[in-house]
């Protein structure tokens, strides 16, 4: 019983957020990495309309992972709630619960994808032979969907439970399995894009079931649920879920967009985007990790009612990563020609890579109080807030300043318009934050 003590409300604040966001960004440095490794493997081939059509399967495959990444939130949110609060059975059925609603989701996704592949890739301006090879792509690469969703589920519940290198293990196991059979498909059995598909299939599946086995064997973190149960739970899970999957969609619905209104300008553009939109996650995977890492220490926290703690959290996250941004957006402006040479960009290309390494990237300030807004929002009980600021985000944000910055400025004018979106909607949501942050300190 003693694993499973609310860790996270006591000791240092600054510390817990440094291992859990260390941690998991190792895991997910493997898992964008490999991402980014795919990119460059299919650029040797010389085939730009292979790197394209990555780039507009990578855009579904976006929007389907972040649906589960909604459910991902739900674990965090209710089972460290729990487990804060001394609920241990609780906690573990909630869990369960969990893993089934994924399981359902993401089968019914992964089906529906399937069967519609080429109508979807067409509908965001994918065609010719990069559209049959994305098709091919996809039509594989969907079928590691549950297994991706599973895994994730359960690597949330051991970050919850305090235990946040059990959950790196298991993506690194996957990661290195992924880029050791990356090349072994795509270039011995020149399988090419198809082989990179097959690739993360088996190292998807090797991640799931390490997963598995630290939850059963090492936490023994598993409870037998009734339909009861699961109808219990499954209310609370949805009343976090609903609104966690409306603001996860806002993003890749946003990528949708981006691409689409790339794909105007030709393909060269898009490959451009496509390797941009790798790059993004691999250079500033500590954003990304941040979200995961202080979920479970804002709700253990709230669970206890220590609020200050909660706050404490709140400004240690933003303080790390604006220094994080800084550092990494001179580091891509030093690395851009070096990035170019890398995945052999034509000119056009590698016009869009300078542009966002040089003047772009450190925009990503205020992607990152997005993030960490929207991971506060949703712990401390307010999935809705989170929901209608990244639905804003996504349409008001995007929409609007995308269009117009492409129309006068070109594909450039796009990672402009994206960046003055990021801007005004950070600021709005991390205000909205410290709102509710002091709310919380009267009760105490």
């Amino acid at each position: 019983m003693s694993s499973f003590a609310p860790k996270f409300t006591q000791g240092n604040i600054p510390e817990h957020i440094l291992k859990m966001a260390l941690t998991n960004a190792v895991a997910l440095s493997v898992f964008f990495v490999v991402d980014l490794i795919n990119i460059y493997f299919i650029s040797l081939l010389n085939q730009p309309h292979l790197v394209a059509a990555i780039a507009y399967a990578a855009a579904l495959l976006f929007f389907t992972t972040s649906l589960t990444i909604a459910m991902v939130i739900a674990n965090s949110a209710i089972v460290a709630k729990l487990i804060g609060q001394g609920h241990q059975q609780q906690a573990k059925q909630a869990s369960m619960s969990c893993y089934l609603i994924t399981l359902l989701i993401s089968s019914l996704i992964t089906l529906t994808v399937f069967f519609n592949a080429n109508h979807l890739l067409t509908l965001i301006g994918a065609n010719g032979i990069a559209l049959d090879a994305a098709s091919a792509y996809l039509k594989i690469t969907i079928f590691s969907f549950p297994l991706i969703a599973m895994a994730m589920q359960i690597t949330a519940t051991l970050r919850s439970l305090g235990k946040p290198k059990l959950g790196m293990y298991c993506t690194l196991a996957g990661g290195i399995c992924n880029i050791i059979l990356d090349p072994l498909f795509i270039f011995y059995f020149k399988l090419n894009i198809e082989g990179a598909a097959i690739a993360a299939i088996v190292a998807r599946s090797m991640m799931l079931l390490i997963a598995t086995f630290y939850l059963i064997v090492i936490c023994g973190f598993i409870s037998r649920i009734t339909f009861a149960d699961f109808i219990k739970h499954m209310r609370n899970i949805s009343a976090v879920a609903i609104p966690a999957s409306l603001t996860q969609i806002a993003t890749p619905l946003s990528h949708l967009y981006i691409t689409y209104e790339m794909a105007k300008f030709g393909g060269s553009f898009v490959a451009g985007w496509a390797i941009i939109s790798r790059l993004i996650p691999v250079a500033f995977v500590m954003l990304f990790a941040m979200p995961g890492a202080i979920g479970p220490i804002i709700s253990q926290n709230l669970g206890a009612r220590q609020f200050k703690r909660v706050k404490t959290t709140l400004n240690q996250s933003l303080n790390f990563i604006i220094k994080y941004v800084f550092v990494l957006a001179l580091t891509l402006s030093l690395m851009q020609e070096y990035l170019v040479a890398l995945f052999n960009a034509g000119p056009d290309t590698g016009m869009l890579i300078r542009f966002f390494c040089q003047y772009v990237s450190v925009s990503f300030i205020f992607v990152a109080m997005n993030l960490v807004a929207m991971s506060f929002l949703n712990n401390v009980g307010r999935p809705k807030m989170a929901t209608l600021l990244n639905l804003g985000k996504m349409s008001l944000g995007t929409i609007p300043f995308v269009s117009v910055g492409a129309y006068y400025y070109g594909a450039q004018g796009i990672l402009i318009g994206q960046a003055l979106g990021s801007i005004i909607f950070g600021l709005a949501a991390i205000i909205l934050c410290y709102r509710i942050v002091t709310k919380l300190e009267v009760i105490v």
